[in-house]
């Protein structure tokens, strides 16, 4: 009789998959980005100084304070006095899974197991035929993909004929799981064939690196250009993203992720040096996918062609990422210019030209609703903005509350005129006054201060690299970072100097003393300041592009 106490490692290994350490351990101890790493003061002993480190690459932390150790596990088991299969049930929840119990259960989970052994099987077969066959090595070269790109996403090939399933005839048991598993089809006469024949394959992986599913592009001509496993019990094709075990390779927290449509793209990307980057596998980007993201990463890049499906899709995203806008988050759009994908851009450019395109050409979600608006509704007549204002509006209902929520309706109802006319029906009476001086205007950094020390919690929102053109957090605020509050006007003073330190402190207009209005202040002011960073690198660019044309050209009239 089996032991139903009994949790298999194999649903525990899942358990640890589907977790991210830093997560569970930023929700009862407030950590802080260092390099790769999160640090905190120990919850296991007391101490002044961080010593505590949570590695998210890992999936461990460690004290080196008084030598605490572990993973999720062991952290709920130490930190929340849970025994080791009430922590196991506690990680199930959130993860949306149910601790086995019963024999069926523990049943399905054996056949899970066995399901995965034989994608592994599968793989190694298509690894083996990718090596014997040199047409498809000549593709992949002819494609510029390397071998040691081949190798990190284990790339394979699937030849004409029946090769898998005449490679599993003596094991009838792993037949009929790749059966059930959609690599091996039966007609209805009986006659069983390979699913993927004359295809270069792309397996795809999940958290833990286990094979699910498999992508395959066929050699040549011939339709469907792309095929992808069936639906399965290993594989939900809009429930996985591909390259995403890959990327957690590099790092496991990036500060942004960019999504792009197809496996070569991925691919391609990887090999020149862009590893933060997942495909959807040719399907409408869904909510489980955008869950997924958003836990990998705070700020989502999706990728386009630029004709009119590219921007179908992006539309699609937009709608399925809104829900998931918490404050914090980050959502941009980049369209590569006509006849150009990820895959083609990258190889004829090159990184630096790609990443410029990220930094400097991309949409910011709330431009990209602006720019379908007018797409849709096109006009400046006053039906015409009654109607972008309704539809706008509508679209960002499912954000959640926040800054986030409020400084983008403000947007679509200054785009639409909407703001104008309700400033207009509130400025008071019409009767003349006497002409008041302009506004004082403070440098954006003096203004981000100002609020810094007035509402000391929205620092950590300053210390977000994804709010800093380049990532480039200034000094003085990690500084700040380090000193206890209350040496911040001190440490202020030394670094930004007391002239600029007093003005600071002495900013005083509407709203910024409340909280709420201080970080919608603080959430635009850092965005303007982001913009106008972006737009100067990118003259000093233009410049310095131009510079080097007239050199050439001069070189060139010389000879």
């Amino acid at each position: 009789m089996r032991d139903m106490s009994f949790i298999p490692e194999s649903f525990i290994d899942d358990v640890l998959a589907r977790t991210d350490l830093v997560e569970l351990i930023n929700a009862q101890v407030p950590l802080k980005k260092k390099g790769k790493e999160y640090a905190a003061c120990c919850p296991f002993h007391q101490e002044k100084t961080p010593s505590f480190y949570v590695n998210p690459d890992k999936q461990f932390y460690h004290c080196f304070g008084c030598g605490a150790h572990g993973n999720a596990v062991s952290f709920l088991m130490d930190y929340e006095h849970r025994d080791f299969r009430g922590a196991i049930e506690e990680l199930a929840i959130r993860a949306g899974m149910t601790l086995p119990v019963s024999e069926v259960d523990h049943k399905a989970l054996e056949e899970q197991a066995a399901m995965l052994d034989s994608m592994s099987f599968a793989n190694t077969h298509f690894k083996r035929q990718l090596r014997a066959h040199q047409e498809a090595i000549d593709y992949l070269k002819q494609r510029g993909v390397n071998g040691e790109t081949a190798a990190l996403f284990q790339l394979g090939f699937a030849p004409n004929g029946n090769l898998l399933l005449a490679h599993c005839e003596s094991q009838p048991k792993m037949r009929d799981e790749l059966l059930e598993l959609g690599l091996i089809v039966q007609k209805d006469d009986g006659e069983q064939y390979d699913r993927f024949r004359r295809r270069i394959m792309f397996p795809i992986r999940d958290k833990r690196g286990q094979i699910i599913g498999f992508g395959g592009r066929i050699l040549g001509a011939g339709e469907p250009k792309y095929l992808n496993s069936p639906e399965s019990r290993l594989f939900h094709k809009g429930q996985n993203l591909y390259g995403l075990y890959e990327a957690r390779l590099e790092d496991a927290r990036p500060a942004r992720v960019i999504i792009v449509e197809g496996y070569m793209d991925v691919v391609m990307l990887a090999q020149h040096g862009v590893r933060n980057v997942v495909a959807t596998m040719g399907t409408a980007t869904t909510d489980e996918q955008i869950q997924s993201l958003y836990r990998f990463s705070p700020s989502l890049v999706f990728c386009f062609d630029g004709d009119a499906a590219g921007r179908r899709a992006a539309t699609k995203a937009l709608h399925a990422a809104l829900p998931h806008l918490t404050d914090g988050r980050d959502l941009r759009f980049l369209f590569l210019p006509d006849g150009e994908d990820p895959d083609s851009f990258i190889q004829a450019k090159g990184k630096p030209a790609f990443i410029e395109l990220i930094e400097h050409h991309s949409l910011s979600f709330d431009n990209f609703i602006l720019q379908l608006l007018d797409q849709m509704e096109p006009g400046q007549d006053t039906a015409a903005m009654a109607k972008k204002s309704k539809l706008g509006n509508d679209w960002i209902r499912t954000l959640p509350d926040g800054a986030l929520k409020r400084i983008t309706q403000r947007r679509i109802n200054e785009h639409t005129g909407v703001w104008r006319a309700a400033y207009k029906k509130n400025t008071g009476p019409t009767e003349p006054t006497l002409p008041r001086s302009k506004p004082q205007s403070y440098a954006k950094q003096t203004l981000i201060l100002s609020i810094v020390l007035k509402h000391p919690d929205l620092l950590q929102r300053v210390l977000a690299p994804e709010v800093w053109f380049n990532a480039r957090i200034p000094e003085g605020f990690r500084l700040l970072a380090s000193q206890p509050r209350t040496q911040w006007v001190q440490s202020a003073t030394e670094f930004w100097g007391a002239e600029e330190t007093k003005t600071a402190l002495a900013i005083e207009f509407q709203g910024i003393e409340t909280s709420e209005t201080a970080q919608d202040i603080l959430h635009d002011t850092l965005i303007q300041l982001h913009r106008s960073e972006a737009d100067a690198a990118s003259k000093q660019a233009s410049r310095q592009a131009l510079a080097r044309f007239m050199a050439e050209q001069g070189k060139n009239h010389k000879s």
